[in-house]
């Protein structure tokens, strides 16, 4: 069950609060569903931005695999 490293843990956990939540709930959508069709509007608040994910992989990319497969995946799927 602890098979992450404590400084590990806590760098993830430091990269994750500075995110913040509007980034931090996109992206779990995102690893609740990589292929979620619910785009970006600028005009409202719905969707996943896609720009928010590449900062969020910027951010936490390498972490977790798991993560990095979910957000590579959108980022795939809504590539221009």
């Amino acid at each position: 069950m602890y098979e992450a490293d404590t400084g590990d843990l806590i760098d993830f956990a430091k990269r994750w609060a500075a995110l913040g939540e509007a980034v931090s709930e996109q992206v779990e959508q995102v690893v609740d569903d990589p292929n979620c069709g619910s785009m970006w509007n600028e005009g409202t608040e719905n969707g996943v931005n896609p720009e928010a994910i590449r900062m969020a992989k910027q951010s936490l990319g390498g972490l977790n695999q798991g993560i990095d497969q979910a957000l590579d995946e959108f980022l795939e799927a809504h590539s221009e």
